[in-house]
């Protein structure tokens, strides 16, 4: 019988993260999800975006990445949706758990494909975090002209207001300018060639740094949420890192893709449960 109640499988993963020297979180859409920002939610986008519903939108997720339509459109929608993913303030329980199960190990780092800054905005170490995919904080030209970005939050300010509801489009030729060339302008995410690394290459060398001196050493790998859109940035590394470190173990924490290969299964375990509670549950037993 499981101490926590659950199954004996959280005892484990308790277990392997008391033992771990050193704890890789790696985060994908999933764990956002189990926080509350679910981009699947119809529902709540209906309620929110009832002016997308129109043009056959019924979720955020059918935005991502989505740039087949008019500038005013695109910026209306992401205006409305940047400040509430990304710049709501206020600590959130499940980033709080997976932050004290990072604190009690004190040597952890960060990779996540998510571009909301939840690990930033509960209190993470930012030189500890890597996010490849980039974050909605940051504007960049979209041909580029330029390496340069931007602060996303005074555009909000200036523009949301120009939003009409009802159409959720932007006033006609009010979109957002490369302040350098005039050209059109999206945000710093990775969604094509345009896309600006210069922001996360400093970034990326910490993380690499990070994994060249802990190769060999005893690694939790703590995978949340991340499924097969991007596998190459969290999910395939996580694999690798146990299938070269004999030390290391790989929870991984998945509603929807749980399963792992069979040549690291002896040295993984899976949780197909709901995020935040797997991780409250964790981060009470490493208390």
């Amino acid at each position: 019988m499981s101490q926590n109640g659950l199954n004996p499988r959280t005892d484990l993963a308790v277990k392997y993260l008391k033992e771990a020297d050193a704890l890789l979180i790696g985060a994908g859409a999933g764990l956002s999800a189990a926080a509350g920002f679910d981009f699947t939610d119809r529902t709540v986008f209906a309620k929110n975006y009832p002016g997308m519903l129109q043009y056959g939108f019924k979720c955020k997720l059918d935005m991502m990445g989505n740039f087949s339509v008019p500038q005013e459109l695109l910026w209306g929608y992401y205006l409305q949706h940047v400040r509430e993913t990304r710049f709501i303030k206020g600590e959130n329980k499940t980033y709080q758990d997976l932050l004290a199960l990072a604190q009690s190990r004190k040597n952890y780092f960060v990779i996540t494909t998510n571009a909301d800054g939840l690990f930033e905005r509960n209190n993470f170490d930012q030189e500890r975090i890597f996010t490849p995919q980039g974050d909605y904080k940051l504007a960049q030209c979209l041909t580029p002209c330029s390496q340069d970005t931007w602060a996303v939050e005074p555009i909000i300010e200036q523009y949301l207001p120009l939003v009409n509801k009802a159409t959720q489009r932007l006033s006609p030729n009010k979109d957002p300018k490369c302040p350098n060339c005039g050209g059109p302008t999206f945000l710093n995410v990775r969604g094509g060639a345009w896309f600006v690394e210069k922001p996360w290459l400093e970034g990326s060398l910490r993380f690499h740094k990070w994994l060249t001196q802990n190769g060999r050493a005893k690694i939790a790998v703590l995978e949340v949420g991340s499924g097969f859109n991007t596998p190459m940035w969290v999910r395939w590394p996580s694999e690798k890192i146990v299938r070269v470190n004999p030390n290391a173990r790989l929870l991984r924490i998945n509603l929807h893709h749980p399963e792992v290969p069979e040549d690291i299964a002896h040295h993984s375990l899976s949780f197909a449960e709901p995020a935040n509670e797997i991780l409250s549950l964790l981060a009470a037993g490493c208390e």
